[in-house]
């Protein structure tokens, strides 16, 4: 688990440093992949063909917006059908154009799911989308996944009646094998309802405080889906497709397990509940802390000579230490000093008392003549 988190912390870090390059390569590689399935399974206009048009296009979308990329393959795949019949690209249009209003209006932001959903339709795990487009965002946003799987059936259709829609010659024929074909396909509408079930129950279980809620949530729409589906197969009579949609939901819940782990990933050993309140409110907290490495601090340790050392603590010392010992410096000299003035000062004090011994004395002896001379 720990080396887990720390390959989670490294990619996040690579991300979010080159984030405008991650990204720029991350649409242009759906881009150039959706563009390139789409030339790939109809080829109906060989001029798109010949020109790498896949690669131009992917460039151009590399550096926009994700609804430029919706709009780029919608555009895409008309002209192929212009190619295959006038009265099938009309109908196209027409159901792109209520696609589009569904998706301006609930999922502006989800252009990247919705193509990424007929691609991995293709490969044959679209059971992945609904469940992250759940995790990612809130109920509505499952819209653009269910607008991405209306383009694969729909895609699916043509490519397998590609023979018929060139054979048939009047328009009135070619919208009642449409309308056969696709817009009353009872298989297009299973899926539908399946994604949007699981997309619902992923976004609202995940927003539950109990313990592992995403990774509850994520194992619901898993589920969810896998029941749908393959009761609604075995109901429609198409019971060899169960075993590669179980298999399909396997390879999926893994992808969505990483998916779950990469954007959130929580210690519930160290869950913690507050209450407080305001004026109004009373209010009970959960607080789950993320999981994460701790740093460890590194420790580095100097091996210096004995030369070396001595000129490091010398050079290393404080401005407090080298005031402190020149303060002491100054007391220890001054000692001396003091001594040597005090002895002085005791000299000159004699002197000058010996001095005054002598004049009281030469005073006295005057003061003795002159009494001595006034008796005479």
């Amino acid at each position: 688990m720990v080396q887990l988190l720390k390959i989670k912390e490294q990619i996040n870090w690579f991300i979010a440093r080159y984030e405008l390059y991650v990204m720029a390569a991350v649409r242009f590689v759906i881009a150039f992949a959706a563009f390139y399935s789409i030339n790939a399974s109809t080829g109906y206009m060989s001029l798109l063909a010949e020109y790498p048009t896949a690669l131009i296009l992917a460039l151009a979308c590399a550096f926009m917006p994700p609804g430029f990329m919706v709009f780029c393959g919608a555009v895409l795949i008309l002209l192929q059908f212009y190619a295959l019949s006038m009265e099938l690209c009309i109908v196209s249009l027409l159901i792109f154009l209520v696609l589009f209003f569904v998706y301006l209006r609930f999922a502006q932001r989800k252009g990247l799911l919705l193509v990424l959903t007929p691609l991995l339709g293709a490969i044959g795990v679209p059971y992945v989308m609904p469940a992250a487009c759940g995790l990612t965002g809130g109920p509505f946003s499952v819209l653009s996944v269910v607008c991405g799987e209306v383009v694969y059936f729909m895609m699916k259709h043509v490519s397998e009646s590609s023979a018929m829609f060139s054979s048939v010659s009047s328009s009135a024929s070619i919208f009642s094998l449409v309308a056969q074909e696709f817009l009353f396909d009872q298989e297009m509408y299973l899926y539908l309802g399946a994604f949007a079930a699981a997309g619902i129950t992923v976004s609202c279980v995940k927003k539950i405080s109990a313990d592992h809620a995403g990774t509850v949530a994520v194992a619901l729409g898993i589920v969810i889906q896998m029941g749908i589906i393959s009761a609604g197969e075995i109901y429609l009579g198409s019971r060899s497709k169960v075993p590669s949609i179980i298999a399909g939901c396997l390879v999926s819940a893994v992808i969505c397990f990483i998916i779950q782990f990469m954007l959130l990933s929580l210690d519930y050993t160290r869950v913690e509940r507050l209450q407080f309140e305001d004026d109004e409110y009373y209010y009970y907290v959960k607080a789950v802390p993320k999981a994460y490495v701790p740093k460890l601090e590194k420790k580095v340790k100097q091996i210096h000579t004995k030369h070396n050392r001595s000129k490091k603590t010398s050079r290393s010392k404080k401005p407090k230490e080298e005031k402190l010992e020149k303060v002491t410096a100054a007391k220890v000299g001054e000692e001396p000093i003091r001594a040597e003035q005090s002895a002085s000062v005791s000299i000159w004090s004699a002197k000058k008392e010996a001095e005054q011994q002598l004049q009281e004395k030469s005073g006295s002896g005057k003061q003795n003549v002159g009494s001595s001379s006034t008796a005479l």
